[in-house]
């Protein structure tokens, strides 16, 4: 028993590492399929003579050339395998919730609470987490069979709205890093509920009525196509939600969740350019205003973080022996070889701070983190005080040095 809870820490460890793994390859999958069918339907040659291909395609790869038809109605008669496009789908949703329960509900007191924010028990937090990822889809579904639909520019407002307000409402609820990853995680729940609820049954109702000689049901066909192009505008939001944990500095933002509508918006603008182009149709002042947008945000994140710093500068000469007390009592409780805080038995990211040497490889971490932004420590669980933040930025801001 001794051994097997010495084991628990490293064991979640390695749970999470393939099923991160296991996340990331299946999820490039769906991603890539959808990318690439959205791809070939605008590729596709439709100026045929012909009554049964509705379009075709020649392409090269790997070798060898490829020839793809697509037909106007079902085949005379079937092959002995059709390809469903719907496992990477299905195992990228179940291998995330897997990863939320790993990394966030098991251990909701130092991840996924911020009692600066939101004073909740760890079951409080995770019926929210899970109203969430039902209420969005159920929401976003109701959405899709209103008469809104009708008008794609108004229910793509609509949504947008309805989503950056879900993004503010997680943003007072958890913690910022874990309010990103449950925006990720409502958008990755429709776009498989979109394939396990809408584009899947289409596809079964469109063989079964190929099979029995009879006409399938259009409108099904029509709401499939719409679900995929949701999916499809989806994916570059998702996808930046996934590595924004690497990037502090949007998610500990104090108005981190007008920063992920924007990224998100920008994200979605690239997609249609591209979407567009596919088609033909050559946009061409989309990627400039994207790339403006992601400029002004960037100065926008970026211009008071270095005002704030030219501003508190602390004049007093700091010294080592001061820096080393504030990181060993604020960060060294879990950064250390052996952590002190409860809960953690190796530290966060393989991160410690035991000697000069380590905070001086780990400056930037520690920049990014705590004087950039306040996420570290998390939910200030340890109390670092501004005073402590403006003295390690001073420090660093004047060279970093190793004095007594």
């Amino acid at each position: 028993m001794d051994l097997l809870s010495s084991l628990y820490p490293f064991i979640l460890g390695w749970l999470d590492l393939i099923v991160r793994w296991f996340h990331i390859v299946v999820g490039i999958a769906w991603i890539g399929t959808s990318f690439y069918f959205n791809w070939l339907d605008s590729k596709l040659d439709r100026n045929l003579n012909d009554e049964k291909i509705d379009g075709e395609l020649w392409s090269v790869h790997s070798g060898g050339f490829y020839h793809i038809n697509k037909l106007k109605g079902p085949p005379t008669k079937f092959p002995k395998e059709l390809h469903w496009f719907k496992w990477e789908a299905y195992s990228t949703w179940i291998s995330g919730i897997v990863l939320l329960i790993l990394v966030y509900y098991l251990n909701a007191e130092s991840i996924m609470i911020d009692k600066n924010i939101n004073d909740i028990s760890v079951f409080n937090a995770i019926i929210i987490s899970l109203s969430f990822l039902v209420g969005s889809w159920l929401i976003y579904d109701y959405l899709c069979k209103s008469n809104l639909i009708n008008n794609s520019l108004l229910f793509t407002i609509s949504c947008f709205i309805l989503a950056t307000l879900g993004a503010y409402l997680l943003s007072k609820i958890y913690g910022s890093r874990a309010a990103y990853i449950h925006v990720g995680a409502c958008l990755g729940t429709i776009m498989a509920a979109n394939v396990f609820r809408v584009i899947i049954p289409s596809q079964k109702d469109m063989v079964d009525a190929a099979l029995s000689n009879t006409k399938p049901d259009l409108q099904k066909g029509i709401s499939a196509k719409n679900r995929s192009i949701h999916n499809n505008y989806m994916t570059l939001p998702v996808l930046f939600i996934m590595i924004s944990s690497h990037f502090p500095f949007t998610y500990g933002h104090k108005y981190n969740w007008l920063i992920l509508a924007a990224i998100s918006l920008i994200g979605a603008l690239v997609r249609h350019y591209f979407n567009l182009k596919n088609k033909k149709q050559h946009k061409v002042w989309i990627l400039p205003i994207a790339s403006v947008g992601m400029i002004l945000l960037m100065l926008y994140v970026s211009l008071p973080k270095i005002d704030k710093m030219n501003s508190s500068v602390v004049n007093e000469d700091i010294t080592f022996t001061e820096i080393n007390n504030i990181i060993k009592y604020r960060c060294g409780v879990c950064h250390a070889s052996k952590p002190s805080f409860d809960g953690y038995e190796e530290p966060p990211g393989g991160i410690v701070f035991d000697t000069s040497s380590d905070i001086l490889k780990n400056l930037d971490k520690i920049k990014s983190q705590s004087i950039d932004s306040d996420i570290m420590p998390p939910g200030n669980v340890t109390g670092m005080t501004e005073i402590e933040r403006n003295k390690i930025a001073e420090w660093i801001r004047m060279g970093a040095t190793i004095n007594n």
